[in-house]
C-alpha cells in the first residue's frame, strides 16, 4: 500500500525522495506484518488507540510517541500504526556504512571506497533486520504473552551484517588494505573480467579443485604459476587472467567452462536474468499485470509459498484513504486532512 502523510512544506522533498525514504519503506513493511496478525488481535489492538499512536519525525527519522496536540500541529511526517503490539525505533544517520566501518573496506586497491548501492544499510541492516526483530518478538510473545520495543538501529544492523568481515581480519582473509584481500577483488581468482566482446565474466574459484579447473580452461599450467595464495604475486597473476579473458568472447568462454566446476559465470544485466536457464527453470522472476519484471519472493516455503500480488505497483497516496478509514478516521476527518495538505491522495484512484 502507498500511504503518506506530511507537512505541506515537506511535500516536494518527500516526493523527490520517496523511493529513498526508508521511513515510508518501513511503514509499508510494518503494514505487511500487520497482515500476519490474526483479525481478533487486530480488533483488540485497535481498541487501545490512545496508547498505540506512533509518529515518524522527518528530521531525525525516528518513531516517537506524540500527543494529540503535537499531532494536530502537522509538523511531523506521520505514519500511524494503530497497534500497541510493537513499536520500532530507528536510529538513522546520513551515511550508515561510514559509521560501521564497512564502507572503508569496499572498493578496489588505490581507488576510493565504493558505495554498495543501498543494500547494506537500508535493506539488509535496516529493513531486513527490523523484519527479523518483528518475527523474533512475535515468536517470543507466544511464550511470554508480552509485547516489546524493537530497537532497530541501521548502523548496528549494517555492522552486524558485516560480522564476517570483522572476524575475517584475525583469520588473515581481510587483514590487508582495501582491494587487496581474498573477497574484495584482490584475489585474481575472485573478480570480474572483461571479454573480447565487451561483456563480463564473474570468477569465484577459491577452492583448490575449482581453481585448477579455472587454470585448465584458461590453458594455464599450474606448475608455471606462483602458488594460489601468494598475495604478493596476485597483481601479476591478475594481469595474466585479464589478458586471457580478453582474448575470447563471453559466449566462447561459457562454452569452454560449461559443465566444469571452475566457478565462471556471465555477468547478467537486469534484462537478461529471467532468460538464464537456471532462473527460467525455477521461475525466479515474475511479471506483473503491466509487464514489469520483478524477483519472486524468497525464500520459498514448501507448504505455504508466498503468493505475490501481480497488480501494478501502487501510485503514491493511492491507498491513503483506505488506510485512514481502516484505522478509524471518519470521512470528514480525512477530507479535512486532504484539504489542509496533511495527506496526499492519488486523484482518480482513492475515493471516499
Amino acid at each position: 500500500m502507498a500511504f503518506l502523510m506530511w507537512h505541506p512544506k515537506q511535500q516536494q522533498i518527500l516526493q523527490r525522495n520517496f523511493e529513498k525514504s526508508f521511513c515510508n519503506y518501513t511503514v509499508m513493511l510494518l503494514l505487511f506484518f500487520k497482515a500476519l496478525i490474526p483479525v481478533r488481535w487486530q480488533r483488540s489492538i485497535r481498541s487501545s488507540k490512545s496508547q498505540s499512536r506512533f509518529f515518524c519525525n522527518n528530521s531525525c527519522s525516528e518513531f516517537l510517541q506524540f500527543s494529540e496536540k503535537q499531532k494536530a500541529s502537522e509538523q511531523y511526517l506521520v505514519s500511524e500504526l494503530n497497534w500497541s503490539l510493537l513499536c520500532c525505533r530507528f536510529s538513522l544517520k546520513s551515511l550508515f556504512n561510514v559509521h560501521t566501518g564497512l564502507l572503508s573496506q569496499l572498493g578496489r586497491s588505490g581507488e576510493k571506497p565504493y558505495a554498495p548501492l543501498n543494500l547494506v544499510a537500508d535493506f539488509a541492516g535496516g529493513g531486513l533486520t527490523c523484519a527479523l526483530g518483528i518475527i523474533l518478538a512475535l515468536l517470543e510473545r507466544t511464550k511470554s504473552g508480552k509485547g516489546q520495543i524493537i530497537d532497530a538501529s541501521m548502523v548496528e544492523g549494517a555492522a552486524f551484517t558485516g560480522s564476517f568481515l570483522w572476524k575475517s581480519r584475525k583469520l588473515g582473509l581481510w587483514s590487508r588494505p582495501r582491494g587487496e584481500n581474498l573477497l574484495d577483488s584482490g584475489a585474481p581468482f575472485y573478480d570480474t573480467y572483461k571479454t573480447l566482446d565487451g561483456k563480463y565474466l564473474a570468477v569465484g574459484a577459491i577452492e583448490t579443485e575449482f581453481y585448477n579447473q579455472l587454470l585448465k580452461g584458461l590453458e594455464l599450467d599450474a606448475g608455471e604459476l606462483p602458488p594460489q595464495m601468494s598475495f604478493s604475486d596476485w597483481p601479476e597473476l591478475k594481469q595474466l587472467f585479464t589478458e586471457r579473458f580478453a582474448s575470447k568472447t563471453q559466449a566462447d568462454w561459457l562454452m569452454i567452462f560449461d559443465g566444469t566446476d571452475a566457478c565462471v559465470t556471465p555477468v547478467l544485466s537486469l534484462d537478461q536474468v529471467s532468460s538464464h536457464p537456471h532462473n527460467r527453470e525455477r521461475g525466479s522472476f515474475m511479471k506483473d499485470s503491466s509487464g514489469e519484471e520483478f524477483p519472486r519472493p524468497a525464500p520459498v516455503l514448501s507448504r505455504t509459498p508466498a503468493e505475490p500480488c501481480l497488480a501494478s505497483d501502487p501510485a503514491v497516496g493511492e491507498h491513503t484513504v483506505e488506510v485512514l478509514l481502516d484505522y478509524g478516521y471518519t470521512s470528514a476527518e480525512i477530507d479535512e486532512m486532504l484539504a489542509a495538505g496533511v495527506v496526499q491522495c492519488s486523484a482518480g484512484k482513492a475515493k471516499l
